[in-house]
């Protein structure tokens, strides 16, 4: 176990807030993030009460999450940051790919609140915060969206950690234009990234 002080975490997060709006790959495109959870997982349920509490908001996915993605993503948004389980996940990697976003991290939430993360190079801090947020990763996770690592508060953690997944996509430059071409059941990953799932 790493012990982290909360100066040495504040200091990784607020590295990572910088990057991302620095005009990195984490902001390619105007539009700001959007935040998806699935209102039936606790870990989803943190992450939106911690995102309102930091003045943002995070969208419940309900009904056809294929017509609500498509709407949502013609905002274009620059990133989307969830916490869902392992099929919406895959489900929204497949809509946003076809839109033209990529996958930057995968974080595995663990039952005993260990996080796995599986990131591509430019998600190596999103790994690093994970690992030391550790149970309270959904909060921090909302945080780092949000940009708002100056309101960073420790809180204790309520109830065990529980297996959903949160993720990071961002769009590609140049972005592509959405035609819907390949449908819901075609498989479009990127290349070099595992099918991991919790558990």
């Amino acid at each position: 176990m790493t012990i982290v002080t909360r100066r040495g975490f504040l200091s990784s997060a607020a590295a990572v807030s910088a990057f991302a709006g620095s005009g990195g790959s984490m902001a390619a495109r105007p539009g700001g993030a959007l935040l998806l959870h699935d209102p039936g997982l606790g870990a989803g349920q943190r992450f939106a009460a911690r995102a309102r509490a930091l003045g943002g908001a995070s969208l419940s996915l309900q009904g056809d999450r294929v017509r609500q993605l498509r709407g949502l993503i013609a905002g274009e948004p620059a990133s989307l940051f969830g916490v869902t389980r392992r099929s919406d996940e895959l489900l929204i990697g497949e809509i946003a790919a076809e839109a033209g976003y990529r996958r930057v991290a995968l974080v595995l939430h663990r039952a005993v609140g260990v996080m796995v993360p599986i990131c591509a190079p430019d998600g190596a801090t999103i790994a690093t915060l994970a690992r030391l947020a550790g149970a309270r990763w959904p909060e921090a996770f909302a945080e780092l969206a949000l940009g708002g690592v100056e309101q960073c508060e420790i809180t204790p953690v309520t109830g065990a950690a529980e297996p959903a997944l949160s993720w990071v996509l961002v769009a590609l430059k140049p972005p592509l234009p959405f035609r819907g071409g390949a449908g819901v059941g075609a498989v479009v990953r990127s290349p070099g990234w595992p099918d991991a799932h919790p558990g």
